[in-house]
Formats: structure tokens, C-alpha cells, sequence
């Protein structure tokens, strides 16, 4: 072991060893423990916190989130204030965080603030509701991720959000800096947990830039939030202007979820650019040193938008963004322009092509492909686009999205909202309705056809036995609310006397009576007819169906009693009531194709007091 000399002025060296005065520490706030950054870097620490220009304020706390906080598919969309200081509707948008998400989204959930929330428990921080800010997800293994807020939205307790307190503070240039590698850096030394807490976020040093440099970070914060909100809104939950992306301009259903996949390659790709662009003049503005950049950067990660990339397909990209997009800054266009270049092996190109078939799925989007691959962003979407690979997971994803939306208009034109899945029930069978919808919004026969390869199963078995169970899970956003389909898939039981299909924006105590009288007893007639009509007939085939029949009549019979004491109960399903409490009664008679609830939500909604 080496000896340690007496005078303190002195010490052995060794690499593994920090040296540093105590004074030094105390230049941090709270003075953490943060020894072996730079006396530059350090410096920074000097410069005015986050604080002092900007409010980090909790929201509300509603009392009863199961009360008060509804999906803005679970009630009607006129409800929904667009400008509450004009309109004062009931429901208001609301912030409570989420998965991790940088730039823009999450934005799923709406509050009951009837009366200005006069029923709530608290309403902290009110001076700032509907204001511009920044929102962030604090809990996640992958970091804190930050939001822009848009107007008119409310944010929860738990769900804090960042506002301007000082007029000359930037909200973009704010969102910049608290999505870059240093912010991130600094708040993971200030907090090593996983959750960041409002002091962390206080604590970060906020340096002005120059005018120029200002302008610069905005316009790319800008881009970022204009490209993720493009994206969502080929989301069914993630925009309530949703527009679904398969289209039928192509022959081909896989190449055209094919071409939006490369579309929305080629914006997550310049996103991720931005970043890096981001990251290095964040940088810039806080005079970081290179040893102090490679300190953050070995923690953080590396930029992926600055890894090296072949030429042909920076080329190609370029030609792709610059030619029709009007969001890329000419800092971004000249970052591309001077990446590294590198021939890669073609073991290599053809293994990253290989992971192409489970892209997307959870844990394994564009992002954290690129860096479990380490290779530029750019060249997996250039690789991608020449590659015949389709992950098959997301594209099922995308056709139940596109199903769902489009079972949505089919139940919304119908009067009542009811679509049975049998024959002989009144109307017309929802598989008829689903081709005729295609057809209504230019698809061909062919396409129509082709669509089974692209969900994955024949269409008439999945709507039968698959697809309310895929749309409920779809819609679990929050780890402690309920599942909320707003289509749902009653039934009689597994012989299918009687499926129908409801949309919840209709349902009613007079339309289960409906359900009843019209629809349930048609079928019931016909099947009786048809009863009688085999009654003489000995054969196999007709024993067989026979014997189905008398299965079927004896199920549609149990279901109309459960229909019977629902009504006996008082069930008065009310929209606003949420999709939690209406469809627990039903639930726990099983008129349902699968629960919805766990057993913890269904007590919850059937002792509901609301």
C-alpha cells in the first residue's frame, strides 16, 4: 500500500484518486457530492437556477381519480373545452405525466372541472391553469422526459409542470435545455433515484444565450414538437384528430403500412438529429470543455443523430427532408452534412436488417434500436426503406387501430349504436357493414381481401373472438386506471346465441331495452324457425345443428334474464360516468366477451357513490 506523506500539501498520485477542496463542493447548492467535474463546469453552478425564471408548480388533486378523470374517447367530444375562459365546458384537458416522452404527447386525459372544479379536493397553483409550459414524466428507468404543455389544459399533483415566472424567459429554449444530455446529466448527479424530484429540476443552471443561439434552439424545439405531433396523430389515442395511416392509394395494404413506416422513420430520424444538433449547442452555450462533454456524453450516451453514416444514405436522406420539409434549420441540414462517414461490412448492415422484424416493439422503438445497434439513425432508415421487412407486430397494431376507427363510424351512423355480429337480428351483420365501409372510402375488393394478411387473422374471427380483448389492452395507459374500450362486445356466452357490438357515446338504459325487444328476440325467432324447419330431418348434419340450436336458446335465455335484472337493479348507464362504472354491472353478470376490469376496479365501480 502507498504511504501517505504527512504535509497535506502533498499526496501519492493515482488516476483512481480526487483531490478537491470542500469549498469547491459548496458551489452547488446543497453541495452534492459531484467531485469530478471540471472547475469550469463548476463555474456553471454560479449562474442563475431554473427558479429563478420559472415556476415549477404541482397541480391539482382531484380527491377520486376514478371520479373525476376520464380518456377523452370515454365522453362526447363536444363536452371537451377547446378555451375554457370561453366556452367553460365540463371536461378540460389534463396533465398526469406518463410513459417517457420527449417534445410532445401524452395528452390523454380529461378533468371533470364543472363550476371551476368547485367538487375537487385541491386546486393548487390555480394562477397558472391553461397557461403555455413545459410538462414532464418524472418516473421512468429512461430518464426524466420533458413536454410542451399546450393552452388550456389543467396538470395534476402529481404531474408537475414548468411555467415562466420572468417575461424574458424562453419556454422553447427552457425545453431545450431540459432535454439535453446535460440537463439530464446534471439531474441524475443532483438525484440518483429514478424519480426526479421539483427541487432537481430547480437546481439546474439556466444560462442566457445570445440572441442568435436563442433563435437557433427554438426553431429546433419547434421542429421537434411539430414532428411528434404529426406522428401521434396516426395514433388512435394519441391526438383526437386522428387520421389513420393506411391508405388505399396503394394496391398493396404492407406496402402502404410499409411507407408509413418509412415516413415515420424519416421524422423520428430528423427528431432524433435535432437532439443531437440540441445537445451540442446546449453545450456550446454552457462553455463546456471537451473532457467535460466526454464526461456527460459516457454517462448519457453518445448523440446518436452523430454517429457515422454511409454516404449513400446521408445523400439520400437529405434529398428526402430538404425537399419537402419546412421544419429543418440550416444547422440541422449542415450537421448532416459533416457526420462521419463509414463503409460498414455487409455482416453488418444485414444483422441490424435482421432486427428490423421486431422494431417497435415495446422497448424497441427507433431510438433504442439505434443505440442497442449503435449506428446512426439515418442509416437505419435507409436500410429499412430498401430492406422487405414489415414488423408484424406493429403493423396488426396499426390494422386494429384502423378497425376500431372504423367499427367507431359504423356504430356512431347507426341509430341506436347497436351492431349484432349474428344473422337475423335486426339489420345488418357488422362483417357486411365493415366491407361495404371499405368500399365507401375507396378501397377495391383486393384490398379488402388482403386486409386478413395485414390483421393477422381472418376478419370475421378476429371481430368475433379477438378484437375487444386487443382494443381494452390497447387502451391501458396509466398502471392505476381502468381499461377503456369505447367499443364493446357483448355476448351471450361461447355458443353465440347472440354478439352484438355497442359504441359507448350511445348506449342508454332504453337502448339495453332495445337490445332486448328488437334485436335479441329476432335472433331468438329465427333460430326457432330454423328449429322448426330441421325438426324432420334425421341426418347427421342436422342432429348436429339441432343440437346447436337448443345450446344457443338456452344461453340467449340466461342473457335475457341478466338483461332483465340489470334493468330490475336500476342500470342507467350516463356517458360522463366513465366506461369503468357503466360496464361493471355487465361485467360481473359476464354479458362481456372479456373483462375488462380487474377485480380490485370491478368492486371499486360497483360501490362507486357517484
Amino acid at each position: 500500500m502507498p504511504s501517505i506523506c504527512r504535509q497535506c500539501s502533498t499526496r501519492p498520485k493515482n488516476e483512481h484518486n480526487y483531490l478537491i477542496s470542500q469549498n469547491k463542493l459548496k458551489k452547488i447548492k446543497s453541495w452534492p457530492f459531484i467531485y469530478w467535474i471540471s472547475d469550469d463546469f463548476r463555474k456553471q453552478f454560479k449562474s442563475e437556477p431554473f427558479e429563478k425564471y420559472f415556476k415549477i408548480a404541482v397541480g391539482l388533486m382531484t380527491g377520486n381519480n376514478l371520479k373525476f378523470l376520464r380518456f377523452f374517447w370515454e365522453v362526447n367530444s363536444h363536452d371537451i373545452s377547446e378555451c375554457y375562459s370561453q366556452d367553460n365546458k365540463k371536461w378540460v384537458p389534463y396533465q398526469k405525466g406518463g410513459d417517457f416522452n420527449r417534445w410532445y404527447g401524452n395528452n390523454w386525459l380529461v378533468v371533470n372541472y364543472k363550476n371551476d372544479g368547485e367538487l375537487l379536493a385541491s386546486r393548487s397553483n390555480r394562477n397558472f391553469y391553461f397557461s403555455d409550459g413545459i410538462t414532464y414524466s418524472a418516473t421512468s428507468n429512461k430518464g426524466v422526459s420533458f413536454r410542451q404543455l399546450p393552452p388550456n389544459q389543467i396538470f395534476d399533483i402529481k404531474g408537475s409542470c414548468i411555467f415562466k415566472k420572468e417575461e424574458t424567459a424562453s419556454i422553447k429554449y427552457a425545453l431545450a435545455i431540459l432535454n439535453s444530455k446535460l440537463s439530464s446529466y446534471i439531474i441524475s448527479c443532483l438525484n440518483g433515484t429514478v424519480e426526479t424530484q421539483t427541487g432537481d429540476v430547480k437546481r439546474v443552471p439556466y444560462v442566457v444565450p445570445d440572441q442568435i443561439m436563442l433563435d437557433e434552439l427554438e426553431f429546433l424545439v419547434d421542429s421537434c414538437v411539430t414532428i411528434k405531433n404529426t406522428i401521434i396523430s396516426k395514433s388512435l389515442y394519441g391526438s383526437r384528430c386522428y387520421t389513420p395511416p393506411i391508405k388505399n392509394t396503394v394496391t398493396d395494404l404492407k406496402e402502404s403500412i410499409k411507407n408509413f413506416f418509412t415516413e415515420e422513420n424519416k421524422l423520428m430520424v430528423q427528431v432524433l438529429i435535432n437532439e443531437a444538433v440540441i445537445n451540442d449547442k446546449v453545450f456550446e452555450v454552457y462553455s463546456l470543455n471537451d473532457s467535460d462533454r466526454e464526461i456527460v456524453l459516457s454517462k448519457e450516451g453518445k448523440n446518436l443523430g452523430s454517429l457515422p453514416v454511409t454516404i449513400e444514405a446521408r445523400d439520400a436522406y437529405l434529398i428526402a427532408i430538404e425537399n419537402v420539409n419546412n421544419h429543418l434549420s440550416i444547422s440541422t441540414s449542415n450537421f448532416i452534412k459533416l457526420l462521419p462517414t463509414k463503409d460498414f461490412s455487409s455482416e453488418f448492415s444485414e444483422a441490424t436488417k435482421e432486427g428490423f422484424k421486431d422494431l417497435y416493439k415495446s422497448n424497441n422503438d427507433l431510438e433504442e434500436f439505434c443505440k442497442r445497434h449503435q449506428v446512426n439513425p439515418i442509416n437505419v432508415w435507409y436500410w429499412f426503406k430498401q430492406s422487405n421487412v414489415i414488423p408484424k407486430q406493429r403493423m396488426q397494431t396499426l390494422a386494429m387501430e384502423f378497425l376500431a376507427d372504423m367499427i367507431r363510424e359504423i356504430l356512431m351512423e347507426d341509430e341506436d349504436g347497436i351492431v349484432s355480429l349474428m344473422p337475423n337480428s335486426g339489420g345488418k351483420q357488422l362483417l357486411d357493414l365493415i366491407e361495404e365501409k371499405f368500399y365507401e372510402k375507396g378501397f377495391t375488393s383486393a384490398q379488402y381481401s388482403s386486409f386478413d394478411s395485414v390483421l393477422g387473422r381472418p376478419l370475421n374471427d378476429y371481430i368475433n373472438k379477438y378484437f375487444f380483448a386487443e382494443l381494452s389492452d390497447h387502451l391501458n395507459l396509466f398502471m392505476y386506471m381502468p381499461k377503456t374500450p369505447f367499443i364493446w362486445h357483448l355476448t351471450s356466452g361461447p355458443e353465440q346465441g347472440f354478439d352484438c357490438y355497442i359504441i359507448i357515446y350511445k348506449w342508454s338504459r332504453d337502448n339495453l331495452m332495445r337490445l332486448r325487444s328488437v334485436y335479441i328476440e329476432n335472433r331468438e325467432r329465427a333460430l326457432q324457425n330454423r328449429q322448426s324447419d330441421l325438426a324432420e330431418n334425421e341426418s347427421a348434419s342436422a342432429q348436429n345443428e339441432k343440437d346447436r340450436i337448443f345450446k344457443q336458446l338456452k344461453e340467449i335465455e340466461v342473457f335475457k334474464g341478466k338483461i332483465d335484472e340489470l334493468l330490475e337493479e336500476g342500470y342507467n348507464p350516463i356517458l360522463d360516468d366513465g366506461v369503468g362504472k357503466n360496464i361493471a354491472p355487465l361485467q360481473q353478470k359476464k354479458m362481456l366477451a372479456y373483462d375488462v376490469l380487474n377485480a380490485g376496479q370491478l368492486k371499486k365501480y360497483l360501490n362507486a357513490d357517484w
